[in-house]
């Protein structure tokens, strides 16, 4: 009897936690844009600037948990799609899953697309032209002269707002995966839970 409760005890906790807490996985596979013009086109945003911060984020997209790096620029040089003097660029954690590895304070030329999941959000990874501002010689030598930004903002205060969302990251989740889109697949937790429970109380009173 003790190992039928330790069992549908796994259980549980197995579904329980696939319910609540689900998180986005990557593998890194890519094939490499090495033409600069080519790079430029297929880009939404394209700038050099100085990074300012680097905050680990977990983005809540309808319940499934995204782990990123979010990176705080502030834009230098723009050559496609960024008019402000500042950015936040996300990209993935770590090489193995296309993550692009910045340093703080250092100057880099970023080539960036769309987030794939909220809108008005920035991705980069290791298979974009992304590099070192001081590396990227060649790619300047192609896409010419940068523009300066005209729009003056700061963007310090969504950094620190990404910061605070992820206090509630997992209340959040657990809203999304239960009540809102899989209230289903907790209901079906729900039954085999209590169908072993009554399993139990039966093989109990045999015992007795």
């Amino acid at each position: 009897m003790n190992r039928f409760v330790m069992a549908l005890s796994v259980v549980f906790i197995l579904s329980f936690m696939s319910l609540v807490m689900p998180s986005k996985s990557y593998a890194c596979s890519c094939a490499l844009q090495t033409d600069p013009i080519k790079a430029l086109e297929q880009s939404k945003v394209v700038f050099s600037g100085k990074v300012l911060a680097i905050e680990p984020q977990v983005l809540d997209i309808n319940g499934i948990l995204d782990h990123k790096i979010a990176v705080h620029f502030d834009v230098e040089k723009s050559w496609k799609g960024m008019n402000q003097t500042q950015a936040i660029v996300l990209t993935n954690l770590g090489e193995p899953s296309c993550g692009y590895t910045f340093g703080l304070g250092e100057p880099y030329l970023v080539f960036a697309y769309d987030y794939d999941f909220k809108e008005n959000m920035l991705e980069t990874s290791s298979c974009s032209l992304t590099k070192k501002l001081t590396n990227a010689t060649l790619e300047l030598s192609k896409i010419g002269q940068g523009v300066s930004p005209i729009e003056d903002v700061s963007l310090k205060g969504k950094m620190d707002t990404m910061s605070y969302t992820n206090k509630w990251t997992l209340l959040k989740a657990i809203y999304h995966r239960l009540v809102r889109y899989h209230l289903l697949e907790f209901v079906q937790v729900g039954v085999i839970l209590t169908i072993g429970a009554g399993l139990l109380l039966i093989r109990a009173r045999r015992q007795s």
